[in-house]
């Protein structure tokens, strides 16, 4: 899982972008518009606060429920972008850090603006949620079609072989032990309803 995310370079229009929240807790994703904009899915909490005085962004911003277009540097709190990677193959995709790569291929660039711009406009993700429906969904939806969120899974991942150790450490059943360790190998995914395709 410690394998180095995708190489540093400026986000391109369609590109996925994420970066670090809270010193490496979590990252945020979002979809890189060009223009220096970024469409993402943000929590209710998000929602609820006016978003900060912005010189780059303020005629161009956007907020349609949990959607929001920001301009870049608002979406990275002086974070440094990382471009999230399609088409990772399995045998790679193992070891990097979840969250930072799909092995799903991606839809050319204008039909990932195309699926972002569309929900900003007002058709509904759904209400956020951390474990199903949360800003990597969004934007794994967005390149693919599919709302599949893998940095969930291995944040529960590193939860479940910590207990796992744990129990084994304190001689805990193989059963506990083993199924502690082998919900890591489950992604989370939400299937979204009631949407047309957007091409």
């Amino acid at each position: 899982m410690g394998q180095p995310q995708s190489k540093p370079r400026f986000p391109q229009p369609g590109d996925h972008i994420y970066c670090e929240r809270e010193g490496g807790l979590y990252d945020h994703h979002g979809i890189y518009v060009g223009d220096d904009m970024v469409i993402h899915l943000q929590g209710k909490a998000k929602k609820l606060e006016p978003l900060p005085e912005c010189h780059k962004c303020k005629d161009k911003r956007v907020t349609n429920g949990e959607i929001a277009k920001v301009c870049i540097d608002c979406f990275l709190h002086g974070e440094k972008p990382r471009i999230y990677d399609y088409g990772v193959p399995l045998h790679k995709f193992r070891f990097r850090k979840r969250g930072t790569c799909s092995p799903d291929n991606s839809k050319p660039p204008h039909e990932v603006i195309s699926t972002a711009t569309y929900f900003l406009e007002g058709a509904r993700f759904g209400d956020y949620n951390t474990f199903n429906n949360n800003c990597e969904n969004f934007a794994v939806y967005c390149k693919t079609g599919y709302a599949n969120g893998y940095q969930i899974a291995g944040i529960l991942e590193k939860a479940s072989l910590a207990t796992a150790a744990v129990a084994a450490s304190v001689g805990g059943p193989p059963g506990i032990v083993l199924s502690s360790a082998f919900m890591a190998t489950y992604g989370t995914s939400k299937v979204v309803t009631g949407l047309k395709r957007h091409n």
